[in-house]
């Protein structure tokens, strides 16, 4: 009887074991078979994506009447996009390089990056010059701070008060940084190329 008991229980144990191994063999393979289902669903929205841009790059001079209004909403966000980026590259003081769209500070010749020549960056609009304060009874200039004319003895009429210029904030100190061996021009830590006058930086073979 203990013999037949110990036998049932093996084979009962050892049941149990292969359930639990193909139990454990089954969720790996379901396991596998979802990253499988996950990496071919990605594949498709990339390719989805490329035929997408292709044919937007093909046709968008002349599109399907189907696809017209979606062309027009992405000529308006590319737009949008464009108009951002110069915005921003304003703010920071530099425009993207043509070649490989790392920033150049505006007033370099080169990209630090690559080496192109930077685009023309058309110079902002200078300030007006203060006006000459004229005497409105006999035509002499005044002093800017004149509360009479030197000239007839009129009182100079009251102006009204201009707002302050706004006070730039000083700029925070910069750090040591490379020199140009060719120029003496200093170059960001990571600049490969000099800005000014093209040549490569220290220490780039």
């Amino acid at each position: 009887m203990a013999i037949e008991f110990f036998d049932k229980l093996t084979a009962s144990v050892s049941r149990t074991a292969k359930q639990v191994s193909d139990n454990a063999k089954t969720l790996a393979d379901k396991n596998r078979i979802r990253k499988d289902i996950a990496a071919c669903e990605n594949e498709l929205r990339n390719r989805y994506r490329d035929i997408g841009e292709k044919y937007f790059t093909e046709t968008c001079d002349n599109p399907a009447p189907d696809y017209a209004e979606m062309f027009t909403a992405i000529n308006e966000l590319k737009a949008s996009l464009e108009a951002k980026q110069h915005e921003l590259e304003a703010l920071e003081g530099s425009v993207a390089c043509p070649e490989c769209g790392r920033p150049i500070m505006i007033g370099s010749k080169f990209c630090p990056n690559c080496g192109a020549s930077a685009p023309a960056v058309q110079a902002p609009a200078q300030a007006p010059a203060a006006v000459q304060p004229i005497c409105q009874f006999c035509g002499q200039a005044l002093a800017a701070d004149a509360l009479f004319c030197a000239a007839c003895g009129n009182k100079v009429p009251e102006q009204p008060a201009q707002p302050a210029a706004p006070v730039a904030p000083e700029a925070p100190a910069q750090p040591v940084q490379n020199v140009c061996p060719n120029c003496g021009e200093v170059l960001s830590p990571d600049a490969l190329f000099c800005a000014v006058c093209g040549t490569k930086a220290p220490g780039v073979d």
